[in-house]
């Protein structure tokens, strides 16, 4: 399993009666499809959205969402970068790629 993130664009932005009508409709075929929605994140005006799923592949989501007729602008898999102390200094790494030293 992997990560995949799904961006959608919204014009006219998106109400939440027709979201929670998507979300209804999508989450049927994308459990039978093995993609499992982790969270969204939307622009405050509605108009933007990135979906995180955990699926087996990209193109088993693209599949998924073009089987319920959900448009979408792109989706890619993803690797999941988080920081994390990498020593007594603090210093802030991820996955053995330095970020920052904290101050």
């Amino acid at each position: 399993m992997v990560r995949v993130l799904v961006e959608k664009v919204f014009e006219p932005p998106i109400t939440e009666e027709k979201w929670n009508q998507d979300v209804k409709k999508a989450i049927p075929c994308h459990s039978s499809h093995d993609v499992h929605w982790i969270r969204s994140m939307m622009s405050r005006d509605r108009s933007k959205v990135i979906c995180e799923f955990e699926a087996p592949d990209a193109e088993t989501v693209r599949r998924s969402f073009r089987k319920v007729g959900l448009p979408f602008v792109r989706i890619w898999t993803v690797e999941v970068l988080e920081p994390v102390v990498i020593d007594d200094a603090g210093t802030i790494g991820t996955k053995g790629w330095l970020v920052c030293d904290r101050h």
